[in-house]
This record gives structure tokens, C-alpha cells and sequence, in this order.
């Protein structure tokens, strides 16, 4: 195979702080080069300097033995091949799907306008291509998030694709939908087009990757072909030391302790839905995406209205109508979605860390020495890697914005915590840091509420597993039952 992409010695800084150290970096042709490292490893810098968002200070790109060219745009990119399907799919949501796939290059009829038939028919086309059955009439505000992902790999090829850089592509797919998407990657390769695979699970990377690269704190590590290394190995290069599996041990509290007990909820999806959780406890939602794990947290945080049911904290009937309503009985829910409703992403660690007190404590404003000595508790307690409170959000690491999600709620210290997806897009490292935070949080006696989709997740940190299909509570796992096998023969409603 030939080299399609070769960069040498690049390096780059941000605010003076280097995030890439001569690093090396080449794919082949047909080849699928998983990227790993922890988060702020560099891994996304620089793939965005492959594909011209960030420019590089040092080092050289070749491109099919050619010069990346000055002042290259991400257009310039696309059209010489190189295409970056980013974690958050930059689809415009209002348009139409064949709108989306030749946005700012649409055919125009022999008068100058617009030439929608045309449009759709080779929009159409590639879809086919793909395999997919897609309208391409259809608003991508319609489409599922597969389907989604699917629009822009169509936009991808339609460029002559020479090199496609997939970002955590998998983070929100199922597993069906998973299989899909790897068959669509093993087409790619074998129509010679190289695949650049960034992703933390590290099971996918050794399902459907050639070799490995690996970055830790911006600097090069090591090439592997995936044939020759373990997951544990990969994690060991990761973070500079031997990572070993943790594993949730049974509950050994007072069971007859509850704090939350939900009885006979149906609302929506949700059909008769019961479960209680002890103080101290770590309970887990697994199931596959859509069997309404996530709408059932919301209910009862008071974010949607159950139908039929009842709830009690402490014994007592409790009928939240609100996030606030919630946050006042001492409830905190740190959602799936840490860059949409879990922070706000152009402030500081301080307002974002703060702001739940602020609500909780029905104060409009705080004293700025307060805010701080809240805030540098909270910094050193989850250890947030930060130039302080100042830092804007957005430009921390994903494992650190998962973090200030945790400060957020800690700084009220809720009595029950729902952590929706707490490490998704988390590296290794910042993975087992989350853990031992729960862990410490159940140890002082609060009642955490982990809903995952990472089985290996549930199985590592939860002492009790419930498994939701559709709707409906299939199976609830204990001691030797919490498997691997049981969790998917539920979630899938398979008899055990």
C-alpha cells in the first residue's frame, strides 16, 4: 500500500501551551488507523490540522507525495479528498438532505437556478451507493442520528474521497447500527480509500481497525498493528502505565435504606415501570438505544410528566414539576449531553460550576469570593485540569467538561445523582478518574443512578443492573447475574 498522507514533525500551541510535539503521522491507502490517546492527547488537533481548521506551526503534510497546499481551507480539503466527519455532524438541520450533501456546489439548470430534481437524483445515487435507503427530499431534522452520519459520509465521497477522518463515530449508535457502519468502513477500504478511526472503546478499534497510532500528551508514541496488541495494552500506551479493569463489587449497604422508589410509572414509551435505590448504592440502567432509559430519568427529575405512578423520596410521595423542583429536594441529573444541556460551553468553569447552587439557593447573584472558593474546591477535589476557574469551558478536554458537569451538581451535594452516559467520548484515563468519583460519592452515602450504554461500563461500576427493552424493565441483575451475556439477552428481550 502507498502512502496517502504523510505529516512529519508537526507541532502546535494554544495560548502558549503546546498541544502537539513534533508529532509523526502517515496512513496508506486502504488502510483503517485507529487514533487514540487520552483526551487532550491531540488526537482531534491533529486530524483538524490534516484538514485545514487549525493551521500548523512546525512540520510538514504531504498529500500523494504533494506539499499541503498555503493557505488550504476545509473546502480546499474536501475537493482534494480529505473529509472530516466530526463527533457532532455538522449537518444544517432545516435543509434537506440532498441540500446537505451539495451545500455551496448545487447543480443549476441551463437558466442558473437551482436544479433540485438533479440534486436529488445524485444524491440518490450515492445514498444507493452506501447501501442506504434514504429519501433524498427528506429534512435531516427527520432523519435518525445513523442516518445522519450516513448523509455525511454520502457528502464525503461525493468528493473523490481519498481519506476519510471519523470522529467517534459510534458514540451515539447502536449496535445493529454499529454493524452497519463498520461494513460501510470495510467497503471504503476495500475501494482503496484510508480511513482514520478515532474513538476510546477500545473493542471496536481491535474489531475493525489495520493498526493503531498512539498520542499521549501531545506527543507521539507508537504505531501497533492491532493484530499485536490487547485492549490493555492500547490503554497501557495511553496513559504511561498498566491500566487494569475495575470491577463493581456487591452492594454491602443497608438494602432497606431507600431513598428513591419509583412504583407502577408509565408515561410515553414507559410502561409500569418499578425500581428503588438504597443510600449508598450505584444502580444501573443498560439497554439499547431507544428503550427509554434516559426519558424515564427525566421523568423523574421532573423534566416530563408521568401518566399513571407514583414516586417517593425518603418515604415520601414527591411529584417534581420541574428541573428546579427537583434541584430543591436534593436530586441532580448530569445529562447524556454535557455540550447541549450539560454546560454552557462559552463561559467559564466558575459560572458553569456555580450555577446550579445559584438555583438551588434561589440567589441571583453571588459573592465573588464565595464563587471562587467554591470553585477551587471543586477543581481540586475532581482534580479538573485547568488554568484555573477563568478557563473557558470549551476549551478544556472532554474528560474535564465531564468533570465541571460533576462540579456543577456536587457544589449543591444532591442526595441522588442520575449520571446519564458519565464517560461517553472519555478517554481511559479520565474514564477510571469518573469511576473513583462515584465511587467516593456512594461511599458518603448518596444514591447514584448510572445509565449507560457501554456494558463494559455497568458491569464495572454498578452493584445492581436493571435492563430495559422498549419501555419495559426485562431483567434486574445482582452478584453473579451482572454478565455481559445476561445484560444483552434482556436488552435485546431474549430469554436468559
Amino acid at each position: 500500500m502507498a502512502p496517502v498522507i504523510e505529516m512529519k514533525g508537526i507541532s502546535k500551541s494554544f495560548f502558549g501551551i503546546k498541544v502537539l510535539d513534533a508529532v509523526d503521522f502517515n496512513l496508506n491507502t486502504g488502510e483503517i488507523r485507529a487514533l487514540c490517546g487520552e483526551n487532550g492527547a491531540g488526537k482531534s488537533t491533529l486530524m483538524k490540522i490534516l484538514s485545514a481548521v487549525y493551521t500548523h506551526e512546525r512540520g510538514e503534510i504531504l498529500i500523494d507525495n504533494q506539499p499541503l497546499p498555503k493557505n488550504a481551507t476545509p473546502k480546499t480539503m474536501q475537493h482534494m479528498g480529505v473529509s472530516y466527519i466530526h463527533q457532532e455532524l455538522n449537518l444544517v438541520e432545516n435543509m434537506t438532505v440532498a441540500q446537505n450533501i451539495f451545500l455551496s456546489r448545487e447543480p443549476k439548470n441551463k437558466f442558473g437556478f437551482l436544479d433540485y430534481p438533479q440534486m436529488n437524483r445524485q444524491a440518490g445515487a450515492l445514498l444507493e451507493e452506501l447501501g442506504e435507503n434514504i429519501d433524498p427530499s427528506a429534512k435531516v431534522s427527520s432523519l435518525k442520528i445513523a442516518q445522519k452520519q450516513m448523509v455525511e459520509i454520502a457528502k464525503a465521497i461525493s468528493f473523490e474521497l481519498k481519506v476519510l477522518i471519523m470522529d467517534e463515530p459510534t458514540s451515539v449508535l447502536s449496535i445493529k447500527e454499529t454493524e452497519v457502519l463498520f461494513n460501510l468502513i470495510r467497503t471504503l477500504k476495500k475501494r482503496n480509500i484510508g480511513i482514520v478511526y478515532i474513538s476510546h472503546r477500545l473493542r471496536e478499534i481491535k474489531e475493525i481497525a489495520d493498526t493503531v497510532t498512539v498520542l499521549r500528551d501531545g506527543k507521539f508514541i507508537a504505531t501497533k498493528s492491532v493484530s499485536e496488541v490487547s485492549e490493555k495494552d492500547i490503554a497501557s500506551l495511553m496513559v504511561g502505565r498498566v491500566v487494569s479493569e475495575s470491577v463493581a463489587e456487591d452492594f454491602t449497604g443497608n438494602s432497606e435504606n431507600v431513598i428513591l422508589e419509583v412504583q407502577n410509572v408509565s408515561a410515553g414509551i414507559l410502561q409500569n415501570i418499578n425500581f428503588k435505590i438504597a443510600k449508598g448504592e450505584i444502580l444501573g440502567f443498560s439497554g439499547l438505544i431507544g428503550a427509554g432509559r434516559s426519558e424515564l430519568m427525566e421523568l423523574v427529575f421532573g423534566l416530563s410528566k408521568m401518566k399513571t405512578g407514583s414516586i417517593k423520596l425518603e418515604g415520601k410521595h414527591i411529584t417534581p414539576k420541574s428541573a428546579k423542583d427537583a434541584i430543591v429536594i436534593g436530586m441532580g441529573f448530569a445529562t447524556e449531553d454535557r455540550k447541549s444541556t450539560g454546560l454552557v460551553a462559552g463561559r467559564n468553569i466558575l459560572e458553569n460550576s456555580d450555577y446550579v447552587y445559584k438555583v438551588k439557593n434561589r440567589a441571583m447573584l453571588s459573592y465573588p469570593n464565595q464563587m471562587l472558593e467554591r470553585c477551587g474546591k471543586m477543581i481540586k477535589r475532581l482534580n479538573i485540569k485547568c488554568m484555573g476557574p477563568g478557563q473557558l469551558v470549551k476549551n478544556l478536554s472532554g474528560g474535564n467538561q465531564q468533570k465541571v458537569v460533576l462540579a456543577k451538581w456536587l457544589s449543591v451535594n444532591p442526595g441522588i445523582l442520575i449520571a446519564d452516559e458519565p464517560t461517553r467520548g472519555i478517554d481511559v484515563g479520565a474514564r477510571q478518574e469518573i469511576y473513583s468519583i462515584l465511587r467516593e460519592l456512594a461511599n458518603e452515602g448518596k444514591a447514584i443512578i448510572v445509565i449507560s450504554s457501554d456494558i463494559t461500563e455497568v458491569l464495572s461500576i454498578c452493584h445492581r443492573v436493571i435492563v430495559m427493552h422498549e419501555g419495559i424493565i426485562r431483567g434486574e441483575l445482582s452478584g453473579k447475574g451482572r454478565t455481559e451475556q445476561n445484560i444483552m439477552n434482556y436488552a435485546a428481550n431474549v430469554a436468559v
